[in-house]
Order: structure tokens, then C-alpha cells, then sequence
């Protein structure tokens, strides 16, 4: 992440933004909200960082790799939301876009599928745990529950199964009784080998929405 007041050599921006003229790497710099200046010559150039005014879209786009038409706005809100509740972090994809609707947030599914895996990309976050949330789902509805109503759902599946129910049937009994479909995710676990530079993505984050709140 680049620092206001430190100092970068042409190649070293040219590595972070992917611009080898000057021309479009300082184009880009400045849609990006960098301010900066300048000192030497030709590939002795040494930039100066002076403002970054939004240090979370930089943060976002040299340390995530995310695009510069990226909605950096729903990214935030998303990773605040991902990182400081726990409960939101464990919940589904689908569970995710139902409560972020419900905040006027919308997000939908597959992009926080694609904002997860910013993440997983950068080992900041292990998806592979044995540790699962429970819920039942239908549409637009869903449920936390217990593993015990989970293996009860599906016991009773089962059971319907035997009795002489198509998979149909059996389904459309576990919607009446418990609301949806028994299915469980695993819960993502923060790598703790970043928890430093997650700290500062989060304090970007929370600067971005005080001055929000200041207007």
C-alpha cells in the first residue's frame, strides 16, 4: 500500500499500476486520487506521495488487485460488514445478500462471491474449516439453525424416502416443516498471518465512512 510522504522510483509504481509510460502511469495515479510530485529524469524518476484521497480504493486496488471500474463503495460496506460480524462473516452467499438488501446495501450474490475471493486469493481468509452454520433456505427466506435441526431435517428426509416419497415430495415436506432446505457452509477463518494488514484495510474503511457520516 503506497504511504503519503514516501518516496517511489518510476519502476517501482510501474509494478504497482502496470503503466510503464509516465504519462499513463501519472493518468492513472490521478484517477485514482493521488496526489503527488516529481523529481529527476527518465527512468530516474522519483515520486512523491503528498494525499491519497481514498485510501481504501488504493488499498483495494494495489493489495486486492481489484479493477479501477470496481465499485468501491459496495466493497467497503461489504468488507466492513464481513470482518467486524462475525455472525455475517459465517452466514451463505444468499444469506449475505438477503441482509445486505435489507440494509439498503445491495450486493448481490455473485459479486460477494467475487469480493470472497479477493480475499481467498490473498490468504487473508481460509474457507476450508471444519466448522459449519446451519440453515434452511427457500427463495429469499432463510433460517439459521442448530446442527441438531439440521440432522433432524434430513433424518426425516430420509425417512420419507423409505416410506415411498420421490425426492420431490420428501423436499416439499422439509419446506412445510422446517421453512426451506436443510444446507450448511462452512465458516471462513481469518488467517492470522494478515491480521495486520487487514487492520489497516479496516481502518481505511472506517475513515471512508466517518467522513461519510460528516458529510
Amino acid at each position: 500500500m503506497l504511504k503519503v510522504g514516501a518516496h517511489y522510483t518510476k519502476s517501482e509504481l510501474t509494478e504497482i499500476f502496470g503503466s510503464k509510460d509516465r504519462q499513463a502511469l501519472e493518468r492513472k495515479m490521478i484517477g485514482y486520487g493521488i496526489k503527488f510530485s516529481v523529481s529527476g529524469r527518465g527512468e530516474s524518476l522519483v515520486y512523491e506521495i503528498e494525499n491519497i484521497n481514498n485510501p481504501f480504493k488504493v488499498f483495494a486496488i494495489t493489495e486486492l488487485d481489484c479493477g479501477g471500474t470496481t465499485d468501491f463503495e459496495k466493497l467497503r460496506n461489504f468488507y466492513w460488514y464481513y470482518f467486524n460480524d462475525e455472525t455475517f462473516m459465517a452466514m451463505p452467499d444468499e444469506v449475505k445478500e438477503v441482509w445486505l438488501k435489507k440494509e439498503n446495501k445491495g450486493v448481490s450474490r455473485q459479486t460477494i462471491a467475487a469480493y470472497t475471493q479477493k480475499l481467498m486469493a490473498k490468504d487473508m481468509i481460509n474457507r476450508n474449516s471444519k466448522n459449519f452454520i446451519y440453515y434452511f433456505a427457500f427463495k429469499d427466506t432463510q433460517r439459521l439453525t442448530t446442527y441438531k435441526e439440521y440432522l433432524d431435517a434430513w433424518h426425516n428426509y430420509w425417512d420419507d424416502i423409505a416410506n415411498g416419497y420421490c425426492s420431490f415430495e420428501a423436499i416439499c415436506n422439509m419446506r412445510a416443516n422446517y421453512g426451506g432446505v436443510a444446507r450448511k457452509q462452512a465458516i471462513p477463518e481469518i488467517n492470522g498471518i494478515y491480521n495486520e494488514k487487514i487492520e489497516e484495510m479496516l481502518s481505511y474503511i472506517q475513515k471512508s465512512i466517518e467522513n461519510e457520516m460528516e458529510g
